[in-house]
Formats: C-alpha cells, structure tokens, sequence
C-alpha cells in the first residue's frame, strides 16, 4: 500500500511538470551606441537599440532608450554592439513622438567566436 501511494505522488508529480520552450523576452535588439547628437531637442541622447523582430507598423531604424548602460545593469566596459534579448514598450509619454521606449527587462547575450587565422 505504501509503494503505491508513493507511485502515485510521483506520478502526479511528472504529469504536473512540464518543460516550456518559450523564452521569457519578447524580442532581441543590439544596442549600438550612445546617440552623439549636439541638439536641444529630446531626439537626441540617450542609448540606440535596434530591434530585430519588430512588429510595429512602420518601425523606425532605431529606438532611443533613455537610460545609461548601469542603470540597465549592463557593465559599461561592455563594447558596441551589444546583443540583448528585452521586453519593453513604446514611450507613450512627451517622448512617445521621438521613438523612445522603456525597457522592463533586458539580459546581454554573449556569443563566444573563434577564428583561425592563417598566415
């Protein structure tokens, strides 16, 4: 009876426990750089990011993140261009016109490259 009753807690256990695919970021961008622009206008400054799998309508080339790399929690020794996977929504603030988002979450994807050079 015993072994039964065990069986059975661990069969709902398996039956309960799935495995899930689905990445928990809504979309992957590199972020290229700070936006170096002089201008007094706020579609200037600020970090750029480009958005892979973008589905807005007419996406802009580029998207302006009003944050620093640390407040991102990215280091700033990092170098262009940083791969990341994020999710984040559109700034419908006074920034909205200027293609700014705000990000919720982000996580830097590192690739490991190797390359043999012949001489």
């Amino acid at each position: 009876m015993k072994a039964l009753i065990i069986f059975f807690c661990f069969s709902l256990i398996f039956i309960g426990c799935k495995k899930s695919n689905q990445s928990p970021y809504q979309s992957a961008g590199v972020i290229t750089g700070y936006d170096a622009r002089m201008c007094p206008s706020p579609a200037c400054g600020g970090l750029l990011i480009t958005i892979k799998n973008d589905t807005a309508k007419n996406p802009p080339p580029f998207y302006h993140i009003n944050s620093t790399l640390t407040q991102l929690g990215i280091s700033e020794n990092t170098k262009f261009p940083i791969n990341v996977s994020l999710n984040y929504k559109p700034d419908t603030g006074l920034f909205a016109k200027y293609n700014y988002i705000i990000i919720s979450q982000i996580m830097v994807i590192y690739y490991l490259y190797s390359c043999q050079i012949d001489s």
